[in-house]
């Protein structure tokens, strides 16, 4: 008994206080609050409800199966399912899940059975008010309130919170026990974060691209409203969408933000990288004359404009007008293949953009010595090149800001529990032409619309600069098919831009950017300008009839 005595109370004392603690000592956690997310005008986007969450102890249950017969049909569960939840599913088991996130009604009808062992606590579920509404912005989370993708992933470690805990002591009926050490610390709720976002901006870019991708055939599309000056996001629109409520329901397909992690050829829409590095090089003017026929011989390959023409002097801002293929092929070769390689990076492309979204692509470049003989007429005119709708959106902004180089946000703010708000530095910019350049390729780029391939972006009452982009699509087996990813890009008002626009269709009929993509910036842009505020710069009755009588000559639209 004395040796017994010693090994009990001395040399096995600390395993049998550990296994004491085990059987009396419970700690429970309270998950924080996830804080909610709004756009920039403090509409909600994202929030979390409270619901019922219906739990079993084994240890207090009494009859697990005239239970489980009971509660089987009132939470849709099959009864043999239930009775092995209600029995635990090893004999140690104090808890186990019968149903999470139950709707109130269903809470009610669970309660009063006033089953022994059975009980439900509150737990949030992530609710999205819009339901599809910037689906590919917010992502989802999972049952437990996880980010899995978006902003609900990328700002994970704000928006969670910090979960709460509370350590006591119980008998084995689950009673607390008087005068035991016990400890409590309160969860603290996550940051609300305000998005630069406009919600009505966006829903409004959502409905006219799907309206669009019906109009067209198109297969997906995308479209992005920025304003060029902060790189705040207002709108961000992919088809397909999904909705962030159920999205068990939606093919794995559905949840890729294709505006950042896609890439497409270009096309045409790439050009002003050409012209903007020659003309930032002093090597043209605007008004500098090419002689240009319909097709040119380059290395081993024939490159075609897209409607045949005799062969004419054209000078740069007629090139860019009218989508000129061989004329802007020969400013790349007066250009030079090292100098349009250093442009083509400084725009930002081959690069990922700095929205830290999940997934982003930096998008396709060939490395300089990678170029082939007949890489210096190809990237030119936007082909060998891939590009993501993110980076071409940016590349529209150093236009429409002076030539500045400015990453694009998504964040405006952060909000705490105490109502303290925090707004993150803006990204610096640079850099990449002069505000000269950016000036003159404005005035080309307007012209494109007024006159040249980009006519059915015009807005009545407002200015606006644009370039259109048609581009076959790359195949899989090589070379290319007789698919086409169709594009418009530009900003407005052209002489002091308010916001730059961007749509991508994806395989639409006709093929041609000014035809499907271009009526659609158009709604958008027109949409978004008088949203904002932003007053006319023209008679808008003047401009509206200039157009139909234009429209009505049949012009080249093209591209």
């Amino acid at each position: 008994m004395g040796a017994r005595l010693f090994t009990v109370q001395i040399m096995s004392a600390p395993a049998f206080a550990e296994l004491a603690a085990d059987q009396r000592v419970r700690t429970h956690e309270f998950p924080a609050r996830r804080g909610a997310i709004l756009d920039r005008n403090g509409e909600p986007l994202a929030i979390s409800i409270d619901l019922k969450t219906i739990y079993a102890d084994p240890a207090l249950v009494e009859n697990a199966r005239s239970e489980a017969e009971k509660l089987a049909p009132v939470l849709d569960l099959d009864v043999d399912a239930a009775t092995e939840l209600l029995n635990g599913r090893t004999p140690e088991s104090r808890f186990e899940f019968i149903a999470r996130q139950v709707p109130p009604k269903v809470a009610k009808k669970v309660a009063a059975l006033e089953l022994p062992g059975v009980h439900m606590y509150e737990e949030a579920r992530r609710y999205y008010p819009g339901g599809r509404l910037a689906s590919h912005i917010l992502g989802f989370t999972d049952t437990d309130g996880n980010g899995i993708s978006g902003i609900e992933s990328e700002y994970e470690h704000l928006l969670k919170g910090k979960a709460g805990r509370e350590t006591l002591e119980q008998d084995p009926a689950g009673n607390s026990l008087p005068q035991a050490d016990s400890t409590y610390e309160a969860p603290r709720p996550g940051h609300s974060l305000f998005l630069t976002i406009d919600k009505d901006i966006q829903y409004f870019t959502e409905l006219t691209l799907t309206q669009a991708t019906k109009q067209y055939g198109a297969i997906g599309g995308t479209a992005i409203v920025m304003k060029p000056d902060t790189g705040e996001i207002l709108a961000l629109a992919n088809v397909p969408d999904f909705s962030p409520n159920r999205p068990g329901d939606f093919a794995t397909e559905a949840f890729r933000n294709r505006a950042v992690t896609d890439v497409y050829e270009p096309g045409s829409a790439f050009k002003i990288v050409t012209a903007s590095a020659a003309l930032e090089q002093g090597l043209v003017t605007p008004e500098t004359s090419f002689l240009v026929p319909d097709a040119l011989a380059y290395y081993d390959r024939v490159f075609n404009d897209s409607h045949a023409h005799a062969t004419m002097p054209m000078t740069v801002s007629e090139i860019i007008e009218q989508s000129s293929n061989v004329g802007t092929i020969k400013i790349a070769l007066n250009l030079g293949a090292k100098l349009l390689d250093q442009f083509v990076y400084a725009f930002g492309f081959g690069a990922e953009t700095g929205l830290g979204f999940p997934g982003e692509s930096s998008g396709i470049l060939l490395d300089r010595k990678d170029w082939s003989g007949t890489t210096i007429a190809t990237v030119p005119i936007g082909q060998g090149i891939a590009v993501t709708p993110m980076q071409m959106a940016l590349a529209y902004c150093v236009l429409a800001n002076d030539g500045e180089w400015i990453a694009p946000r998504l964040l405006a703010s952060t909000m705490d529990e105490r109502g303290d708000v925090d707004v993150p530095p803006s990204p610096p910019a640079r850099t990449v032409i002069s505000a000269e350049t950016a000036t003159t390729m404005s005035e080309i780029l307007a012209r494109v619309v007024e006159k040249g391939t980009g006519i059915e972006a015009q807005i009545p009452g407002y200015a606006v600069a644009g370039k259109t982009g048609t581009a076959q699509k790359a195949s899989p087996e090589g070379g290319y098919g007789n698919s086409y990813v169709a594009s418009f890009a530009g900003f407005a008002p052209a002489d002091d831009p308010a916001i730059v626009v961007l749509v991508v269709l994806d395989e639409p009929t006709p093929i041609w950017g000014g035809s499907t993509a271009a009526p659609t910036f158009k709604l958008i842009t027109e949409f978004t300008l008088r949203h904002l505020g932003i007053a006319p710069t023209e008679n808008a009755e003047k401009a509206a009839a200039e157009l139909e009588a234009e429209m009505a000559g049949d012009p080249a639209i093209h591209d």
